[in-house]
C-alpha cells in the first residue's frame, strides 16, 4: 500500500529524492524501479503472501527501506527486526537467530537483484480489513505484544500524521528512531506518500551535519535523543531555517525543550500515541513552559477520556487514567486474548498513563501508573523528581524509581548520568532548592537503560541497585 506513495511520484516527480542514505542518494523514478526489482527477486525467492508474516533484519539503510516497500508491493505482511514470532526473516546479516527462520539476503543475491530488469509489478487489489504490517508494543514491563495493523488502518494512521505534524514540510523525513518504530514507520508512509525524502541509516553524529544541509522538513525523535543531540551540537551550529521536530515517546521536560527551540527551531510538536491506538495528542512545545508534561489536542479521530477507577470521566483540573478510543484504534494482540482484555475495554485502550485535562481541552500527562511510587504514603510521579535533577547544570540524563528500604517502605533512587568531573554535591544542593519533592538516593551511571522508544526501563534499574544493595549492607543512606 504506502508503496504506491512511490510509484505516484515516480510519475509526478521522477527525480525527486525518495531515499537519502550514507551511501546512496535515489530519486523516486529510480527507487521505485528497485522495488519492482526486488519485488520480482524476492518472489523469486519463495516470499510470497501465503508464506505468513516476514520480519526485516536487514543492515544497509537502503536496502531495507527498498525490502519494505518490496514486500508491500507483493501484498506480504512485514514486522520489525526483532519479530521472533514471525514465519519468515530476511536478513542481510550472517548468523541470524534460528527462530524465525531465515532467508539471506547475499551480496549475490543483491547484485542479481539490482542487475535485472525493472518490470513493473502488477498493482494488486489488497483486502483493505488484511494485515498489511505487524508491529510491535514499545512498554518496559513485559515482552513486547504483537499488534496486527490492516492495509486500511496503515492509510487512517498516515492521514493523522499528514494533517498533525508533517503538513508544509516537503523536504527531507529523518526518523532518528528508526522505521521499526511505529513513530519512525509512520514519518516513513508520510514522507513518501507527499514526495519528500526519507533518510535511512542516520546517526545521532550525523545528524547536525544534515540539519545544516539538508532542505528542512521533519525530524522525529524520543527526548532521550533530543538531549543527546543538544550535548553534541558544534560550536556555531545553525541549521538549516524550517525545521520541526516531532517529539515522543516519553515525557519531554520543560527545559530541554526551551534549550532545543532556542538551538534548533521554535517549531516543535508534543506528539502522543500508542501503536494500540494511533496518534492520540498532538501539543506545542511551548505550552511546557506554563503546563509541565502538556500533550496537547486530540486531533480528528481521537477521542480521550480522563476517568477514575471506577471509569466515570473526571472533571477537568482532576488526574486519572487517560483512555483513547478512535478510528485508529486496534482491536487487540496478535495471539495473546489475556493482555487484549487487560488493555481494550468497552471500545476503549487504556494506555496505562495517568492524566489530567485542563479547562481548554489540552491534556497534561503525568506519567505511567505502574511508575508511581507510594514514598511512605507520599504518592510521587518520577517526573517530579526527574525535572529538577536534569535542570542542574552537568546532569545528561536521569530516572528516577523506587526501591524497598530495609523497613519494606519504597525509597526514591534517582539514576544520574552526568559530564566527566561532575560535582556530585551540587546535584544534592540543587535538588535542596525543590522542598516539596524527597531527596532521593543517587545511583550514579554512564546510560540511563532505555527502551527503543525512549523510555526508561526502571524494572532494569531497580534490579540494579537491589543487586549492589544486597552486596553492600552499608550503602548510604539517601542523599548518599
Amino acid at each position: 500500500m504506502f508503496d504506491a506513495y512511490v510509484r505516484d511520484h515516480a510519475h509526478w516527480n521522477p527525480r525527486a529524492p525518495a531515499v537519502i542514505s550514507p551511501g546512496r542518494t535515489a530519486g523516486y523514478a529510480e527507487f521505485d524501479a528497485d522495488i519492482d526489482r526486488c519485488g520480482a527477486a524476492l518472489a523469486e525467492f519463495g516470499v510470497t503472501p501465503a508464506i505468513g508474516v516476514v520480519s526485516v533484519l536487514v543492515d544497509d539503510p537502503y536496502l531495507l527501506l527498498l525490502v519494505l516497500a518490496a514486500l508491500a508491493r507483493l501484498g506480504v505482511v512485514s514486522s520489525p527486526y526483532n519479530d521472533d514470532a514471525a514465519d519468515l526473516r530476511l536478513t542481510d546479516a550472517g548468523g541470524a537467530a534460528p527462530r524465525p527462520p531465515a532467508r539471506f539476503l547475499t551480496r549475490e543475491w543483491q547484485a542479481a537483484m539490482f542487475a535485472r530488469a525493472a518490470t513493473p509489478l502488477p498493482q494488486l487489489d489488497l483486502d483493505p480489513t488484511a494485515t498489511g504490517r505487524v508491529m510491535l508494543s514499545s512498554g518496559t514491563t513485559q515482552a513486547p505484544r504483537r499488534l496486527p495493523l490492516s492495509w486500511r488502518r496503515l492509510g487512517i494512521g498516515n492521514h493523522a500524521t499528514l494533517h498533525s505534524y508533517l503538513h508544509g514540510r516537503v523536504g527531507t523525513c529523518i526518523p532518528l528512531l528508526g522505521v521499526d518504530a511505529m513513530m519512525g514507520f509512520s514519518l516513513l508512509m508520510g514522507a513518501w506518500s507527499i514526495g519528500a525524502a526519507l533518510t535511512g541509516g542516520v546517526t545521532l553524529e550525523d545528524l547536525p551535519g544534515r540539519l545544516e544541509r539538508l532542505p528542512p522538513g521533519v525530524l522525529s525523535l524520543t527526548p532521550a535523543q533530543l538531549r543527546q543531540l543538544l550535548a553534541i551540537l558544534p560550536p556555531g551550529f545553525q541549521p538549516q531555517p524550517g525545521w520541526r521536530v516531532a517529539c515522543g515517546g516519553s515525557l519531554l521536560p520543560p527545559a530541554l525543550a526551551r534549550e532545543a527551540r532556542l538551538r534548533l527551531t521554535p517549531d516543535i510538536r508534543v506528539i502522543y500515541g500508542a501503536t494500540e491506538a494511533g496518534l492520540s495528542l498532538v501539543g506545542d512545545a511551548a505550552d511546557l513552559e506554563a503546563f509541565p508534561g502538556a500533550v496537547g489536542y486530540p486531533p480528528a479521530g481521537a477521542i480521550v477520556e480522563i476517568v477514575g477507577d471506577d471509569g466515570v470521566p473526571l472533571p477537568p483540573g482532576e488526574p486519572g487514567h487517560l483512555r483513547v478510543r478512535g478510528d485508529r484504534m486496534l482491536s487487540g494482540y496478535l495471539g495473546d486474548p489475556k493482555a487484549t482484555a487487560e488493555r481494550f475495554r468497552d471500545g476503549w485502550f487504556i494506555t496505562g498513563d495517568v492524566a489530567r485535562r485542563l479547562a481548554d481541552g489540552r491534556v497534561v500527562l503525568e506519567g505511567r501508573a505502574d511508575d508511581r511510587m507510594n514514598l511512605g504514603g507520599l504518592k510521587v510521579m518520577p517526573a517530579a523528581i526527574e525535572e529538577p535533577a536534569l535542570e542542574c547544570p552537568g546532569v545528561l540524563d536521569a530516572a528516577c524509581f523506587a526501591v524497598p528500604g530495609p523497613d519494606g517502605l519504597d525509597r526514591a533512587w534517582l539514576a544520574v548520568a552526568t559530564v566527566p568531573g561532575f560535582d556530585r554535591d551540587s546535584l544534592l544542593a540543587h535538588l535542596a532548592t525543590y522542598p516539596a519533592i524527597p531527596v532521593p538516593s543517587f545511583a550514579w551511571t554512564e546510560e540511563i537503560p532505555r527502551n527503543d522508544m525512549g523510555k526508561v526501563d526502571r524494572n532494569r534499574l531497580r534490579e540494579a541497585v537491589l543487586g549492589a544493595l544486597a552486596a553492600r549492607p552499608d550503602a548510604p543512606p539517601a542523599g548518599g
